[in-house]
């Protein structure tokens, strides 16, 4: 095992640590608001789900079969709407530092497997609740039980061989391989060019999920930034036709850039939202968009006019039945805009933290 070839994105060790374990629990983190996606998306790649938990930001399954290394590859190759993924090894509770180290000896025959290979590791941990110790106090704990089970394999923060990860919430233990040590999932090659305001790709991939654009489908972005969502649309859906507009001709350069980066078909106009009806004559599927928020950059026209031209246009361009999904924190305008719009049926909303911003997903049909 070379932490190198974990580094280029090959994750070697993903094969051996199939091969030799049982276990058939998952640990996936995702952006929190987005726990029920995730879980059908991780129970469509594994073909069943035996048990699954859900909480904040974070998705717990047990698959029906052991998780060998091509179906982890799998899922490294396939999430969409995950942060980080890790392989549960054992669970259980414990009050204090004794008693996870009492669980890591009962269960060490698993761990041997993993450390019978001479190899440099590291430890990384999470605590919450109320204990009189630290994170890092875990860590090192868990560490040294790992030490003694696996007689004595070496540490390294800076360049380990394997990564655990080890969480103790409230009085629930639990000790796992961090399959993606040196990434977060979220992260995007076609991202050469960042809007200043740039969505998290997992949210945009969600929002066009939500939206659900049909084989064919057509949808637009009238406020696209450096093009994520119109991109994670078509990667989602290739055979979907996806236009991005936005008023800055260097935004516009931009997700053009990404978009040819990611290898997608996508079409971006210098375009204002008032000019939309001009361009797109024929009825649309989908609009799926994130407005400005006035947190980062100052909306042309101020906040409101901006929401206002947004609902009516999408009310002129959709289709019957069509869609229109937006993301934002900005609740009071989203509710004074839609009272005087009653063709556009609000369908469903879900809350989104998004760097510590609660925002709103918000989805409309056009009755």
């Amino acid at each position: 095992m070379g932490s190198s070839s974990l580094r280029e994105g090959k994750y070697s060790y993903v094969e051996e640590l199939g091969t030799h374990l049982e276990t058939r629990a998952l640990l996936v983190t995702t952006v929190p608001g987005l726990e029920d996606l995730l879980l059908l998306e991780v129970s469509k790649l594994l073909g069943s789900v035996e048990a699954y938990s859900t909480s904040r930001g974070r998705v717990i399954v047990k698959s029906r079969e052991r998780l060998d290394g091509v179906r982890l590859h799998l899922l490294l190759s396939h999430l969409t709407l995950a942060e980080k993924l890790y392989l549960l090894l054992l669970e259980g509770e414990a009050a204090s530092l004794e008693e996870v180290l009492s669980i890591i000896r009962e269960h060490a025959s698993t761990l041997e497997e993993i450390l019978r290979v001479p190899m440099y590791f590291a430890v990384r941990a999470r605590r919450v609740g109320d204990h009189p110790f630290t994170s890092c106090d875990l860590a090192r704990e868990v560490g040294r039980g790992l030490q003694m089970v696996g007689v004595g394999p070496p540490v390294s923060l800076d360049d380990p061989d394997i990564t655990f990860y080890a969480e103790l919430i409230h009085n629930r233990f639990r000790l796992g391989v961090d399959l993606t040590p040196f990434i977060s999932l979220k992260d995007r090659g076609y991202r050469v060019y960042l809007h200043p305001s740039a969505l998290n790709p997992i949210v945009a991939r969600a929002m066009c999920r939500v939206a659900g654009i049909g084989e064919g489908g057509v949808l637009i972005d009238p406020m696209c930034g450096s093009g994520t969502i119109v991109i994670e649309c078509m990667l989602e859906n290739p055979s979907a036709t996806a236009v991005g507009c936005d008023v800055n001709p260097l935004h516009v350069r931009g997700a053009r850039e990404n978009a040819v980066k990611a290898g997608v078909n996508a079409e971006f106009l210098v375009a204002e939202i008032g000019e939309l009806e001009s361009i797109f004559r024929c009825c649309i599927e989908a609009i799926v968009t994130n407005p400005p928020y006035g947190v980062r950059e100052r909306a042309v026209g101020g906040l409101y006019r901006v929401y206002r031209r947004l609902f009516e246009g999408a009310l002129r361009l959709l289709e019957q039945g069509g869609r229109l999904v937006i993301l934002t924190p900005l609740k009071r305008i989203v509710r004074s805009v839609v009272k005087g719009i009653g063709e556009l049926y609000l369908e469903s909303v879900r809350n989104v933290e998004i760097g510590g911003l609660v925002a709103y997903m918000y989805k409309f049909k056009r009755l």
